[in-house]
């Protein structure tokens, strides 16, 4: 595993140790996706001089946040389009958390962070967030999808796809959504409810990319249980001025954007060529 900086990195490796079983590499946020590519590599290579067996399997991960993945997106994309046998997980809790909350590109419009102010001149981001899943996809690697722990079979079910993607045919992109309790200003016990209502909302489709073929794997409307965008915002401090009657426009144009980026995806799970 490498982990770029971060707040996922912070609390899971306190120097000299890490929370992890396996081999850790620690790297900066723009070079994190060629160095652990470069390490898939020389490992192929003592393969093919008979230093490492044969049959020896290892599943290489790079994890990043959302911040991560904006400084080091360039490299990231590199790496997708020269297909490396990997794995690339961004966890999205929408801003640069380890450093005071200042936003990200993932930041939705009209969420409030250190550096996009509710005031008399602003209200939240002024534009709408990065659809990072959608980037890789169309550098055509030969899976890439969304999950969120609150579906934990829909999220077990694709790491093992992935393993076996990134074992087999090349680079695979994960994009999970991360709730932030600190940061979004919500307390810990309605984290699954702020999660299902983020999916429910379209906010955060659930679907898959493989080999091309795009699947919607929940979809909210045919389950009964689509909801509006401002019964997500109701469960955080950083959404709260969203509610307010004079920021009915900017909500409906979060929705509208929401909505036309949800059908466009429903739209290609219903045709493989799209």
């Amino acid at each position: 595993m490498l982990w770029h900086t971060g707040c996922g990195m912070v609390v899971t490796t306190g120097y000299p140790v890490t929370s992890f079983n396996v081999t850790y590499i620690h790297n900066l946020f723009q070079n994190g996706a060629p160095t652990l590519s470069g390490v898939v590599e020389m490992f192929n290579e003592r393969k093919l001089r008979g230093e490492i067996p044969d049959d020896e399997e290892i599943t290489f991960i790079m994890v990043t946040g959302d911040g991560g993945l904006d400084i080091g997106l360039g490299p990231a994309l590199g790496t997708a389009f020269r297909n490396h046998k990997m794995i690339i997980l961004e966890y999205d809790n929408q801003g640069y958390m380890n450093t005071g909350h200042q936003l990200s590109f993932t930041t939705p419009m009209g969420h409030a962070t250190a550096t996009s102010n509710v005031g008399p001149k602003q209200q939240g981001k002024t534009f709408h967030h990065k659809d990072s899943a959608q980037l890789f996809a169309a550098c055509h690697v030969p899976y890439v999808f969304t999950a969120c722990d609150v579906m934990y079979k829909d999220l077990i079910t694709k790491a093992a796809k992935a393993q076996y993607y990134a074992r087999n045919h090349g680079l695979v992109f994960g994009k999970l959504f991360s709730v932030c309790p600190l940061n979004w200003r919500h307390t810990d016990d309605v984290a699954d409810d702020l999660g299902m209502a983020a999916i429910n909302s379209n906010f955060f489709p659930l679907y898959e990319v493989e080999q091309g073929i795009t699947t919607l794997n929940y979809d909210p409307e045919a389950k009964g249980k689509k909801a509006d965008v401002t019964e997500w915002f109701k469960y955080m401090g950083k959404t709260k001025h969203l509610l307010k009657p004079e920021n009915e426009k900017l909500v409906e144009r979060f929705r509208t954007e929401v909505d036309r980026r949800f059908s466009r995806i429903k739209a290609m799970s219903e045709n493989p060529l799209l």
